[in-house]
């Protein structure tokens, strides 16, 4: 089977579809549970006030590699699985919808029905900061999923694009009391930020810059009572930071002290701390600048940003 990507833009019908529902990508985003998104940046997409997600080859390999990746499922479980041609959507809420990969077929009851096949692929830098866990992101999905089909149970397989091995499949029950927690805010979420249009509260600087990307020239905002106090107590902060910052140095310099030419301090077998001479280069602009201006320019790149100073 040949393997085609290509970097793309979503559709425009697609972009549109996306906004009239919350779906399984959407969950963990809206309930503060992601890494990769904001509910402000999820309301923004749908309002169309920033482009859509473009099309990235690790996305393209995702979708291109999900009928594999269900046939590997399918031949070391012996079970059967379906492609879903259509949404799943609340009884009530039809804002609530899941595009699950795959149902698993309750064939020969060799399993409690059917249920959701969940296809991931990823690499395995993720997968060990999370101590042989799945991503949070992913079980705020799957009972997303659980949710609006109705079955007890999905199975999760993942793939590590860089090692090239799957995982086993993980079995994983319906949890209804974290579906019954999750639902409601779901719901309140989309009454409030899409039916009437209030923006979410900036959670990060991603999401501050998405909303002021430049600043004025010459323009002053006069600090209202409570912003005078938010200043204050910052101050206060970086004063308390600043010092442990010293008291920080001070330990390290005395183990410094302790390990004198050693490489390592160690206790009872145990390294404590490291001390090790490296080599490295470092690129010398001004001279560069000052012989070769032509190449510095040539491979110089212009950018801006807002910086924050406390004064």
């Amino acid at each position: 089977m040949s393997l085609q990507f290509h970097h793309e833009v979503p559709s425009k019908q697609w972009v549109d579809n996306r906004r009239n529902y919350l779906g399984g990508s959407d969950i963990a985003a809206i309930l503060g549970q992601s890494s990769f998104k904001t509910p402000l940046q999820v309301w923004m997409r749908k309002q169309g006030l920033i482009d859509p997600v473009e099309s990235t080859m690790r996305m393209e390999f995702g979708n291109v590699f999900e009928p594999v990746m269900a046939g590997y499922y399918e031949d070391i479980t012996g079970l059967k699985t379906r492609r879903v041609n259509k949404p799943f959507t609340h009884e009530e809420h039809d804002f609530l919808r899941a595009n699950i990969d795959r149902q698993v077929l309750n064939i020969g009851e060799r399993v409690d029905g059917t249920g959701v096949l969940e296809l991931k692929t990823t690499n395995s830098y993720r997968l060990k900061n999370l101590d042989g866990e799945y991503p949070i992101e992913w079980k705020y999905q799957i009972m997303h999923y659980l949710n609006l089909t109705g079955y007890s149970y999905a199975s999760l397989l993942i793939y590590e694009r860089d090692t090239c091995e799957f995982h086993d499949p993980i079995y994983i029950d319906r949890d209804q009391e974290l579906i019954d927690e999750m639902t409601p805010k779901l719901i309140d979420w989309w009454q409030t930020h899409m039916v009437q249009g209030e923006r979410p509260t900036p959670q990060n600087e991603e999401d501050l810059l998405i909303l002021y990307p430049d600043s004025s020239d010459g323009k002053v905002v006069e600090a209202s009572p409570s912003t005078q106090k938010t200043y204050e107590e910052l101050k206060k902060v970086r004063q308390q930071k600043s010092d442990l910052k010293d008291h920080e140095t001070e330990l390290k310099n005395q183990l410094k002290e302790e390990l004198g030419d050693g490489e390592r301090l160690v206790h009872g077998g145990k390294t404590l701390v490291t001390w090790k001479s490296y080599d490295r280069q470092k690129l010398d602009k001004k001279k560069l600048r000052k012989e070769k201006p032509d190449i510095l320019n040539q491979y110089t790149t212009e950018s801006s940003y807002r910086r924050f100073s406390i004064k």
